[in-house]
């Protein structure tokens, strides 16, 4: 039976993985795996594949029957569902494994309210019976493990979708149309596709920004992703005007 505990930044609990105890690469099986869009960036650059590739090679899609919107998890592949990065000795894209992956055994409860641009966030300490990690002596803080297993960037670049999600609750729509569904996985999931779109639609008009700005979503997948979920905030649930003043808005942010 699992126990859910919830802790503040400060507050402390106990745990290590290693390859010294007998669970260990346990939990890297028979699991849905999510991935978050920027997930998928940091290991398709890992494995130096295309995002197309990545997507193709190692995820299923799914419409979520909560959110409405496309879910991306990790195939698991053989009977045992065993995650394919996992080996004998460890994690093999550790650098760049998930968010889910470097929170755990804590779990993440983020909350924005109407008009306020931060989350409101507290932890839970996931202490599963066959997870022997909970019996060894390091004592660690919530802060302390957030900054050992830097897991800021993916908190701040996964809350970029939870806009989305409230944009649609805000709109009423109860599913996307197909086309919709197809935009909001390009722009989130598929970022090397998103960036010939983007190019090609020229998607930061009709407002002008500055050279350096269109060189960064050249270049850079983080700032491509977060430019995509913008624009595709405006695109799907916003007016025109809306779009415009979103679009306008990231690239002064991509600018700076």
């Amino acid at each position: 039976m699992e126990d859910f505990q919830r802790l503040g930044l400060d507050d402390t609990f106990q745990f290590s993985c290693h390859r010294g105890i007998s669970c260990f690469n346990n939990c890297c099986r028979d699991l849905n795996q999510f991935l978050t869009p920027y997930d998928i960036l940091c290991l398709k650059n890992s494995l130096k594949l295309s995002s197309q590739e990545f997507l193709k090679r190692y995820t299923v899609c799914h419409i979520g029957p909560r959110s409405g919107l496309p879910v991306v998890s990790l195939r698991m592949p053989g009977e045992e569902l065993k995650c394919p990065f996992v080996s004998p000795a460890g994690c093999t894209v550790y650098e760049d494994r998930p968010g889910s992956c470097r929170t755990y055994p804590l779990g993440r409860i983020a909350v924005r309210k109407p008009n306020q641009r931060t989350c409101e966030e507290f932890y839970i300490l996931i202490k599963e019976s066959h997870c022997l990690g909970f019996g060894e002596p390091k004592q660690w803080t919530v802060r302390e493990w957030k900054k050992d297993q830097q897991v800021d960037i993916y908190n701040e670049m996964n809350d970029l979708v939870m806009d989305v999600l409230s944009l649609k609750n805000q709109s009423g729509r109860s599913r996307l149309t197909d086309s919709d569904n197809e935009l909001f996985y390009m722009a989130c999931y598929d970022v090397d596709r998103f960036r010939d779109f983007a190019f090609e639609k020229r998607l930061w008009e009709p407002h002008p920004v500055e050279g350096d700005v269109i060189k960064a979503l050249e270049e850079d997948d983080a700032a491509l992703m977060r430019f995509g979920i913008e624009w595709m905030k405006g695109a799907l649930f916003g007016s025109l005007d809306n779009h415009h003043e979103n679009t306008k808005k990231m690239s002064i942010e991509l600018g700076k």
